[in-house]
Formats: structure tokens, sequence, C-alpha cells
């Protein structure tokens, strides 16, 4: 390719609005001719690398627009509290009699 097609390519690509396929197709591309990989493999690769960083920024979005106060993984939750409470259990039985809880059969 000439530089003056790179250039054009590099402008079609802003366009479009596909970043990563824009910083990345030329390393990808050097790298499958190396590996003298098909055009499909190199295509497939620019198209999983492009549609990743989408679902990730999704994801980074929706979590910014939610203004949580504090940002929790699973890895942060503390499992062990609050204990289950013996209260519910003893206001769920003085709602209902236990042979309302019990399945009937047809």
């Amino acid at each position: 390719m000439t530089p003056s097609d790179l250039t054009r390519l590099d402008a079609q690509l802003q366009r479009l609005q596909l970043p990563y396929i824009h910083s990345h197709y030329q390393a990808l591309a050097t790298k499958a001719a190396e590996q003298q990989r098909s055009h499909l493999d190199y295509l497939e690769q620019l198209v999983e690398g492009e549609a990743t960083m989408r679902e990730n920024r999704s994801i980074e979005r929706r979590i910014r627009n939610a203004r949580f106060p504090v940002l929790k993984t699973l890895d942060d939750f503390q499992w062990s509290w609050p204990k289950r409470s013996t209260a519910r259990k003893s206001r769920t039985s003085s709602v209902w009699p236990s042979s309302q809880l019990r399945p009937t059969s047809c």
C-alpha cells in the first residue's frame, strides 16, 4: 500500500468510528503475514478486537451513568454480612399457618 492509501484508509476508519481497527490494523497485518494467516483470520481478529473494545466501553459508560457512590466488585463483597435473621422466619410463620406453606396435591 502506498502512503496515500494508508492516509485514506486511516481517514475512513476514523470517519466510521472504528478506533481499535484504526490503531491495530498495521501491526496485526504484519503479524498475520509473518504467521501466514489467511485474510479472513486477520479480519476476524480485527473485528473481534473492535467488538470487545466497544463492549468494554459500553459497560464502563453504563457504570459511569449509574453514578454508583462506590464501585464494588464481588471480591469486595462481604459474604458473611448480614447474617440470616430468625425474625424473618417467625414473622412468616405468624402470617401463614404451616398448612398453607405446604404444597397441596391436585
